[in-house]
């Protein structure tokens, strides 16, 4: 009742007011007349007030207004109290839903704080092991490097080793060539020059044969005289024909030098080494015809 009141006190004052407005009215109705007491035994007349009907009505049509007032003030705090019921209900529906979805979310964060902190977890792992990875793969470069540079260190002092060695042996292989060679070329020069000496030996001994030849084919033209000299160019071809002659410094006598030419031809062939090699000597003679 008190909080159909709190909820509705507009209304519950109307009630009030109405039984208030009621009640007077019935208090002005009464007849408040002092009656006169008899003694006992006296009969006294009745006496009848009579009562206006419509002012009974009006009281009448009164009450039945409160009534009604009262009735709807009672209907108004039911409904008041159903909606207040339902509100509860609404608000206990919503408190026990926020609830739930407050344990859902919490729940939810949970869940999620769990899987966030398990990522985490697998990914401080995952790091770790990817850098104990990283780690390992560097020493193992580092490693490898170390041993490739040794490696190359070592084959470079082999290298450098076999390169002394090598140029070592081309030193002496050189020297000894050079040694072999500066001998050859003592041993060729001293042949080359006995070779020489044996090839102008032989030159200058056909020469002489040449020139006694010629001496035998010449003759001394009539009048000519004694003490002449000419100095003759004699061509020859492979067999010892000759081939042109040529006066290269005259005698001063026409005649003389004429009969010198004659006997170059007539001496033909001239006597040459048997050894063909050396008439390269004998192609282009120049020689002294001075007769005995």
């Amino acid at each position: 009742m008190w909080q159909a009141i709190r909820e509705n006190p507009r209304a519950v004052m109307y009630a009030v007011l109405m039984h208030l407005i009621l009640l007077a009215l019935l208090v002005f109705s009464l007849d408040w007349t002092p009656k006169i007491s008899h003694p006992p035994g006296i009969k006294v007349p009745i006496e009848a007030t009579l009562v206006d009907q419509r002012q009974l009505d009006a009281v009448e049509e009164r009450k039945q207004a409160e009534q009604q007032r009262i009735e709807e003030a009672k209907r108004q705090a039911e409904l008041a109290e159903q909606r207040k019921v339902e509100a509860q209900r609404k608000a206990d529906l919503e408190a026990k839903q926020k609830a739930e979805q407050a344990a859902k979310q919490k729940v939810e964060a949970e869940r999620k704080r769990k899987a966030e902190l398990a990522a985490k977890k697998k990914a401080e792992q995952e790091a770790e092991q990817k850098a104990e990875q990283e780690a390992k793969q560097k020493a193992e470069q580092a490693a490898k490097q170390k041993a490739a540079a040794e490696a190359k260190k070592k084959a470079e002092a082999e290298a450098k080793k076999k390169a002394a060695a090598e140029a070592k042996r081309k030193a002496e292989e050189a020297q000894r060539r050079e040694a072999e060679q500066a001998l050859q070329s003592q041993l060729a020069a001293e042949q080359a020059g006995l070779e020489a000496a044996r090839v102008q030996g032989v030159v200058a001994e056909y020469i002489g044969y040449i020139q006694e030849r010629i001496q035998r084919s010449w003759l001394r033209p009539p009048g000519s005289p004694a003490g002449l000299s000419c100095v003759v160019q004699v061509g020859l071809i492979p067999g010892g024909e000759v081939a042109r002659v040529q006066i290269v410094r005259s005698s001063g006598d026409p005649v003389f030098d004429r009969s010198v030419e004659s006997a170059v031809y007539k001496a033909s062939p001239l006597p040459l080494p048997p050894d063909a090699a050396l008439f390269k000597h004998f192609r282009d003679l120049r020689l002294i015809f001075k007769p005995n």
